[in-house]
């Protein structure tokens, strides 16, 4: 049966199965410190209203609870997850707030201080914290951060030492805290501001005007209710049903520190506007009004600006699944704030690290976040110190403009990262069964859509073969046909082979694909797989003596205007690859249509549309630009 809920109601289904599986290893009939896994807890039947109620340490907290009239809801059947400070802590910041009690706050101050201490929907023990941000949001909407020691202790926000870890109680688990949880209410621009490390950047986004630029939070327009129409509760799924409560904004900053900008002979807006005009791609140095956003300094600070609310592990880590192979690189592309540009992040397997930026196969130079400083947050986004300097240059260009260019559609969308949709499941708690998010026109900006169609998305699952496990999803309301359209991500001028990656099925049929308005050669049937003769046939690769690797069969199906899938992502089944070799190129059904050859004058986006042309739905998997130089050398990943 479908369960059509808020989002908060999804992250508490997400808690069912693990509170059943707690039960039947039967912590839950245990009053005694146990020892599972190597992850010390205590267990008490109560609610946790009643805990804390019951234990003296908490008094303070307790009255915070019942004053703010949040006490309720803890004593209430549900999911929660509670950081409680202890009376020394509430006390502490009292005094750190210039009061004497609870008795000097407003009730709307109390209520929020009350919230940021609670997850509302899901169950998070120690276990399940993980470096930076965790996946849910506090009840004053909030992300809580969370660091650890070389012994293994943990802070939360950087600040609140966690001196009681897993306390089990009948609807969710405490972690004591020796300080109060006091998370900055300051927007992007202004938490930026006070931060005496990027006091020269502060100056050049206020210069540029670019500030004016990251100061939404929340599309105050946004209904979801009407969504209701959207969906056939009738109809059999086999994943959950979720629409969206809000329509987020975030932003985030990668900045220089004073220190860094030094180092490189930038020591005020004048000499920075000198290393823009000598650095970045394509700059004129004779515009010189600073809010021109063909100006060199402009171009310089847009190019640190992403309109996603990216954590140190939203950058890529979040998507990497062990769906994805394990052994090879992964690669996410960004469009930044600088006009028709991409920032590259990359994963390397050999070196494991993450988040290396712009990294450079013809010189090794690579930018990285600085781990002492990063995940800053504010009530819009978030930001990040850099090491070096950040700069859209000729070499980034060349870069871009002489490598393949996959792209998950995922990545098209700041709205499914500003509002905590791509990549939630598969780090909840490692629930795996995926949800189909419902969109209303117009929520995804990048978007142009029929009356008649439906948008959504389907989330992570590892049973699914799909390129990091999700899929752009579309179908249009009954007896009508789905049209819609997307604007790609910008490339560099040149010429590229355009590919659609996507997986057939027969709940699928056929459709039309375009590139800014002109047809990519016959329509497309996402009905038929690699088998028929359309499209090959297909053979599995290793499975004709004198074609050991593919290689041939590969020639014929690019004859069709066919690929098959890259060898970097498979599926499971029972827990172990579905396929021999342990990737979708052994799947017949995954597949890449070559959508023809373009030339791009100049540095821009595209519009790929797509008309359905029969009753069915359709999937969106990948996209990928690739040179034609390049076409000769590629791997099979």
């Amino acid at each position: 049966m479908i369960k059509y809920s808020s989002k908060m109601a999804f992250e508490k289904k997400i808690l069912i199965g693990i509170v059943v599986f707690l039960s039947a290893i039967g912590i839950f009939s245990s009053c005694n410190s146990d020892d599972i896994g190597g992850n010390r807890f205590t267990f008490t039947g109560k609610m946790m209203g009643q805990y804390l109620r019951d234990t003296t340490e908490y008094s303070e907290f307790t009255t915070l609870l019942d004053t703010s009239k949040v006490m309720p809801l803890l004593n209430t059947y549900g999911y929660y997850t509670c950081f409680a400070p202890t009376n020394e802590a509430m006390k502490k910041f009292y005094v750190l707030k210039g009061k004497k009690s609870l008795k000097d706050f407003t009730l709307d101050s109390l209520k929020i201080i009350a919230y940021d201490h609670i997850i509302m929907g899901s169950v998070l023990k120690f276990s399940d914290f993980i470096v930076g941000r965790l996946p849910v949001l506090s009840m004053s909407d909030r992300y809580l951060s969370i660091t650890f020691t070389n012994t293994g202790t943990a802070f939360v926000n950087n600040t609140a030492l966690i001196t009681e870890k897993d306390i089990l109680v009948h609807n969710g688990v405490i972690h004591r805290i020796n300080e109060v949880l006091n998370p900055t209410h300051l927007g992007l621009v202004d938490a930026i501001a006070q931060d005496s490390t990027f006091k020269l950047f502060y100056r050049a986004l206020i210069q540029t005007g670019l500030a004016d630029s990251l100061v939404k939070d929340r599309d105050r327009n946004y209904d979801p209710t009407p969504l209701e129409y959207l969906i056939d509760k009738n109809a059999p799924h086999e994943y959950d049903i979720d629409v969206p409560l809000f329509r987020k904004f975030g932003y985030t900053a990668l900045m220089e520190s004073d220190a860094t900008l030094k180092a490189n002979g930038i020591t005020d807006l004048i000499s920075m506007k000198a290393y823009a005009d000598a650095n970045v791609y394509g700059a004129d140095p004779s515009i010189t009004d600073p809010r021109n956003r063909n100006n060199s300094l402009n171009q310089f600070i847009a190019y640190h600006l992403i309109n996603k609310q990216l954590s140190y592990t939203s950058f890529i880590d979040k998507y990497d699944s062990h769906i994805m192979l394990q052994t090879k690189d992964m690669y996410e592309y960004i469009e930044t704030m600088m006009p028709n540009t991409l920032m590259e992040i990359k994963k390397s397997r050999a070196l494991a690290e993450t988040n290396l930026i712009n990294y450079s196969s013809e010189t090794g130079n690579v930018i990285r976040i600085v781990k002492t400083n990063y995940d800053k947050d504010a009530t819009n986004g978030v930001y990040h110190e850099i090491d070096k300097m950040l700069v859209y240059n000729q070499a980034v260009n060349n870069e871009f403009s002489t490598k393949r260019l996959r792209f998950d559609p995922a990545s098209f969308f700041p709205e499914f990262t500003n509002n905590n949709i791509r990549g939630l499941a598969m780090h909840l708690n490692g629930y795996m069964k995926n949800t189909l998010f419902y969109f209303p026109r117009g929520f995804l900006d990048r978007v142009v859509s029929s009356e008649q169609t439906k948008l959504s998305y389907l989330s992570y699952t590892d049973g699914y073969r799909d390129y990091e496990g999700d899929e752009i999803y579309m179908e249009a309301n009954s007896g009508n046909l789905y049209d819609f359209s997307i604007t790609l991500p910008p490339v560099p001028a040149g010429t590229y082979e355009l590919r659609f990656g996507f997986q057939n099925n027969f709940y699928r049929g056929v459709c039309q694909l375009y590139i800014d308005d002109v047809p990519c050669g016959v329509p497309l049937n996402l009905n038929l797989g690699g088998t028929t003769n359309d499209v090959g046939p297909y053979q599995v690769p290793g499975s004709q003596l004198d074609d050991p690797f593919g290689f041939l069969n590969d020639k014929m199906m690019r004859n069709k205007g066919y690929m098959k899938a890259p060898a970097v992502f498979t599926t499971f089944s029972n827990g172990v690859p579905k396929y021999k070799n342990g990737s979708c190129r052994d799947d017949a059904s995954n597949l890449r249509r070559i959508l023809g050859i373009y030339n791009f004058k100049t540095a821009s986006t595209h519009k790929l549309t797509i008309r359905g042309l029969s009753g069915g739905v359709f999937m969106f998997d990948y996209f990928e630009y690739i040179p034609t130089s390049a076409i000769e050398s590629e791997d099979i990943y």
